[in-house]
């Protein structure tokens, strides 16, 4: 039978799973260390952006506002209680509480995915992680966003020193936060995003995500991956496969794109494991 395949914009590890999420509601999971991949039923056609795992749970957000919470490895999904139409574009978990940002708030859920309550309205990030008991989110303009939810002063702004360039995504690894955006940019935090200083890149085309992994960082973007050692002193680029979202687990990195899932142990060398 023939296969339809789908652009795909987020994916996750959790419970030995990789879960990647895309467009028109797309779900697909590998148990399999991304050997191989089945569809979920995600119950929405809406475009699905980022997901995130934590406590037993994967959460997905996107387009018109979207909260889903799997507690099934992916394979089913509910709709979380949230009222506003925004697109949400990343989602993160810690401290027992997943975090979603957009271009106008971020959104909380402190049960797993059921309920979300909105919070730090003006805080415009496009994607979040989480670190030494902080959310750091990154996005147009350089925007820096600090959600720490074990403060009374929950919401604040850090520095990226650049406000020309979207910062596009952002993980945490080493004690560090590091993001990367439009153009090749590369920055770096080692004080839990309050600043950020510049490392030096070595391709000009955009980055749209980075995790941290085997003791490197590796970054994807368009037609480009760049892989930094742990504390982003060392950097080489490469590749020709346009990704839009990477993770890792079980020792593997796994980037997703347009109708594509590639494999890789080291960053360097990626493999096809499902596409046309």
């Amino acid at each position: 039978p023939t296969r339809t395949y789908y652009d795909l914009n987020g994916i996750t590890f959790g419970n030995n799973t990789f879960v990647a999420v895309g467009d028109k509601g797309a779900v697909l999971t590998s148990s399999d260390n991304g050997s191989s991949w089945d569809n979920g039923t995600s119950g929405t056609t809406k475009e699905l952006n980022e997901i995130a795992y934590g406590n037993s749970t994967f959460v997905s957000v996107g387009q018109s506002g979207t909260h889903l919470y799997s507690r099934d490895d992916g394979t089913s999904w509910s709709t979380g209680t949230w009222s506003e139409t925004g697109h949400i574009t990343g989602v993160a978990f810690g401290n027992n509480t997943f975090i979603g940002v957009s271009s106008t708030f971020l959104t909380k859920s402190t049960d797993n995915g059921s309920i979300w309550e909105q919070e730090c309205s003006g805080m415009r990030v496009y994607d979040v992680a989480f670190g030494n008991s902080k959310f750091v989110g990154s996005g147009a303009e350089g925007a820096i966003g600090i959600y720490d939810n074990d403060s009374e002063t929950t919401c604040s702004l850090g520095s990226s020193n650049t406000t020309t360039h979207t910062l596009y995504g952002i993980t945490f690894g080493n004690n560090q936060f590091f993001s990367v955006g439009s153009s090749g940019k590369l920055i770096i935090s080692s004080d839990n995003g309050s600043n950020f200083t510049n490392v030096t890149t070595p391709v000009t085309k955009s980055l749209y995500s980075i995790v941290f992994g085997n003791n490197i960082f590796v970054a994807v973007g368009s037609r480009t991956v760049v892989v930094s050692n742990n504390d982003g002193s060392s950097v080489t680029g490469g590749n020709t496969v346009t990704f839009k979202d990477v993770t890792f687990g079980n020792g593997v990195f796994v980037a997703v794109g347009y109708k594509i899932i590639y494999t890789s142990t080291d960053g360097v060398t990626w493999t096809q494991v499902y596409g046309e």
